[in-house]
């Protein structure tokens, strides 16, 4: 199998192939992630957060 390389100024992968497998990965992961039924909005996650900060204010 022949390796092509890949410009330095171009991609942050040396070969094609290490860019062809980090591909592969990442949108097995990004699939992965949309099948996840623990998706939380914006707005919940600010209020978690909210209420997490004002529980520390309280102990102290």
């Amino acid at each position: 199998m022949k390796t092509v390389a890949l410009d330095y100024r171009i991609s942050e992968f040396d070969t094609r192939q290490q860019a062809d497998d980090y591909d592969i990965w990442f949108r097995k992961k990004v699939e992965e992630g949309l099948k996840c039924n623990t998706f939380h909005t914006h707005d919940a996650v600010l209020e978690r957060l909210r209420q997490r900060r004002e529980q520390r204010r309280q102990l102290c």
